[in-house]
């Protein structure tokens, strides 16, 4: 057992990997990794998978990283060199080796509301209301409380002999109260919304199709609602995996000539799209294709459903949904939003938009709050007694993800390790961005990418202690924390060769481990 229950820790940033043999370690380069044999200080190689890296027996391995200080010495003060000489693990003996671990990378994804209305769901003569409620730490920090806000249908009116409003007029009018409508300021019609919900959230952009190029295809018929799969401007099949928000368009395919589709319209325009993707319907022969060429601007979904079942969807931005917008491109409410001929329902939806302050490099100090907290966002439909549980309006609403091994993490535990190793990092006073500069803190803050999210590799062992003055036999525990940017894939397959080998290396000489992924750490 470990004389404390937790571990020393020790932080590496990898930009590569040595997978060769026979690199001293002076001739590591800044952010370079290298599997090092205690018997010479000289790399090893890395055969990856059940490659077994040779070391002698009874030799010690080391994680090594080359120094990221451009300077030997500080002042041509030789009693303060040596800093450009490489960074060294403890001796890791293969036995010893309690486990290895890796996280995936998780990036932040924002949360999203939505509220939908049908098209009896607002009688003429009553007003309906819209509650958006925000939760989480940034309104916590914001204002001490969670925030909401309400918006209400009170100033719509009806026409001699209209029953029902128009509900995409409706939620477009409520949500302009609460989120603004995005028109410029100087806009008879600008609406800024509330104060306390717009830092926090905002129309979503849900990138539909809005126009696109046809190549017809073969062996089609009329149909409505038919399904597609669509492929990026690479050819790399696009899913909500790949691509977060992904949501397939639909067409309705209106005339054929000779198989070939010559006519459509869409009965969902999807979402998060890009220009130059290829969307291929299916049915017939599969060959018919829609090449993106642009988008929807706006989170108000208008569904437009004929007699026959046959819906058209169409999405439009708040402004335009009230009608503010640039001439040719705003909706026309329905009179009759709920006749069987043109039966109307609509969507509108919501995204987190809080964007936490940060300071750069040259100003960074360890004790500046970072945000991990995606905010919470919480729509619904109130009654005029403000009821939330009436029989008309849906609500729906995905949680956000919170991002992990955050740069911002990942620069605090460097300077962390780099003050164990007697590496000062200056903050606080006024002459504080000079002794940065100084005493080289400043290639620290350039070796981490802040705004990245990070990838990070672990790796767990003791070192005995033989001769304790205690008496006790004990060891100490050792973690090394590896990381990599999650956007550089190279050097994350050169970093999985590294931990294969070390499982190697343990499993030949007796100590069976595997490495473990976690989802998180």
């Amino acid at each position: 057992m470990a004389y404390f229950n937790n571990a020393f820790n020790k932080t590496f940033i990898a930009d590569s990997t040595l997978l060769t043999a026979n690199t001293a370690t002076s001739a590591l380069t800044a952010g370079q990794l290298a599997l090092v044999a205690g018997g010479d200080w000289e790399s090893v190689a890395l055969p990856g998978g059940a490659g077994i890296p040779v070391f002698a027996k009874g030799e010690l391995a080391y994680v090594v990283q080359g120094s990221f200080y451009t300077k030997d010495s500080i002042g041509n003060n030789p009693g303060h060199g040596g800093y450009k000489e490489s960074v060294k693990s403890k001796g890791i003996n293969p036995r010893y080796i309690s486990r290895l671990w890796e996280t995936n990378c998780i990036t932040a994804t924002q949360a999203t509301a939505s509220l939908a209305l049908g098209a009896t769901c607002t009688p003429c003569g009553t007003t309906q209301f819209m509650r958006m409620d925000i939760k989480g730490s940034p309104a916590l920090r914001f204002l001490n409380h969670n925030a909401y806000a309400i918006g209400d249908s009170a100033n719509l009116c009806c026409i001699d002999g209209q029953e029902y409003l128009d509900p995409a007029l409706v939620l477009a009018t409520e949500a302009a109260q609460v989120v603004g409508n995005m028109l410029p300021k100087g806009n008879v019609g600008y609406e800024a919304g509330n104060p306390l919900i717009t830092p926090f959230t905002k129309e979503a952009d849900l990138d539909g199709v809005l126009t696109a190029t046809l190549a017809g295809g073969t062996g089609y018929a009329v149909v409505d609602g038919v399904v597609t799969t669509a492929v990026d401007s690479l050819g790399s099949a696009i899913t909500a995996a790949n691509r977060p928000g992904y949501v397939p368009a639909k067409i309705n395919i209106l005339t054929i000539a000779a198989g070939v589709i010559a006519t459509y319209s869409f009965a969902s325009q999807g979402a998060a799209y890009k220009v130059g993707d290829v969307i291929t319907v299916t049915g017939g022969n599969a060959d018919a294709t829609l090449t993106v060429l642009t988008l929807s601007a706006g989170g108000v979904v208008v569904n437009v459903t004929d007699a026959a079942g046959q819906v058209v969807s169409t999405i439009y931005t708040i402004a335009q949904a009230q009608g503010l917008a640039a001439a040719g491109t705003n909706y026309v409410p329905s009179t009759t939003p709920n006749a069987a001929a043109a039966t109307v329902d609509a969507v509108v939806h919501f995204v987190g938009a809080y964007i936490d302050t940060q300071f750069g490099d040259c100003s960074f100090d360890t004790r500046d709050h970072y945000n991990k907290e995606p905010i919470e966002i919480i729509a619904s439909i109130l009654d005029e007694t403000g009821d939330p549980c009436n029989d008309c309006g849906t609500a729906a609403r995905t949680a956000g993800q919170m991002e992990q091994t955050q740069g911002e993490q990942v620069i605090r535990e460097l300077i962390l390790s780099e003050r164990y190793r007697q590496s000062p990092y200056n903050q606080g006073n006024k002459d504080s961005a000079r002794i940065r500069e100084i005493e080289m803190s400043d290639e620290l803050l350039a070796a981490v990418d802040r705004t990245e999210t990070y990838r990070a590799y672990y790796i767990q062992h003791t070192v005995p202690r033989f001769n304790n003055p205690t008496g006790v036999f004990d060891n100490d525990q050792y973690v090394y924390k590896i990381y990599v940017k999650c956007s550089d894939t190279v050097a994350q397959g050169q970093l999985d060769d590294l931990m294969d080998g070390l499982a190697t290396w343990a499993s030949d000489n007796g100590n069976k481990i595997a490495v473990e992924t976690n989802t998180a750490w």
